[in-house]
């Protein structure tokens, strides 16, 4: 199996399990979860502030599986005051044209109505050279939306990869692609099979 790994800080970026052999297995996750994102920050959290946060990663761990395709999720929570923010990995075998693929798998022909979509080579030292886009549109409610889109291929693996994480404040997700970048920056592929 081909994994995603990362050595980007561990206390803004979680990496959301998908399955669990309970609830209460989840839940333990979030509680635990919770604690060290507080704990990380402030000496003494609330105890109401951790079980607020406990109680919007347990949402997140039992929302997204099956939702969301994903193999791997990781959650971008520098503020334990906010609900993290979802980035989603997929990896699929490499299919056709290189350039026609990428494209694909940022949206790089979507509409995007509310602003002209952002389509830019992205490079880092370990994927190589990938795509970056941003997507704007509005939801059904009328909330404008955002999609941060990154997606690269690997000869090494066989595979292309995507991240993507989609927001309903593109004012704060604006605010963070720096932060963003530098997560896509640290990422690598792996094969966890070739380890054991």
């Amino acid at each position: 199996m081909i994994f995603l790994e990362t050595d980007s800080d561990p206390a803004e970026w979680l990496l959301m399990p998908l399955r669990w052999d309970s609830a209460d297995e989840r839940q333990e996750w979030a509680r635990t979860s919770a604690d060290m994102l507080w704990r990380l920050r402030e000496k003494r959290p609330k105890r109401r502030e951790i079980r607020t946060l406990a109680m919007r990663l347990d949402m997140l761990a039992e929302g997204i599986p099956g939702r969301v395709p994903a193999h791997q999720v990781f959650l971008y929570a520098p503020d334990p005051r906010r609900v993290p923010l979802a980035f989603y990995a997929l990896t699929v075998p490499v299919e056709g044209d290189r350039t026609a693929q990428l494209r694909e798998a940022v949206q790089a022909d979507q509409e995007s109505p509310v602003r002209p979509l952002e389509v830019d080579t992205f490079t880092t030292k370990r994927l190589g050279e990938g795509l970056r886009s941003l997507r704007y549109w509005g939801s059904r409610e009328g909330a404008l939306m955002m999609s941060l889109n990154f997606a690269w291929r690997s000869e090494e693996f066989g595979v292309d990869l995507s991240l993507r994480a989609v927001a309903d404040d593109p004012g704060w997700l604006a605010a963070h692609l720096e932060e963003a970048d530098d997560f896509a920056r640290s990422l690598w592929l792996s094969d966890v099979a070739a380890r054991d």
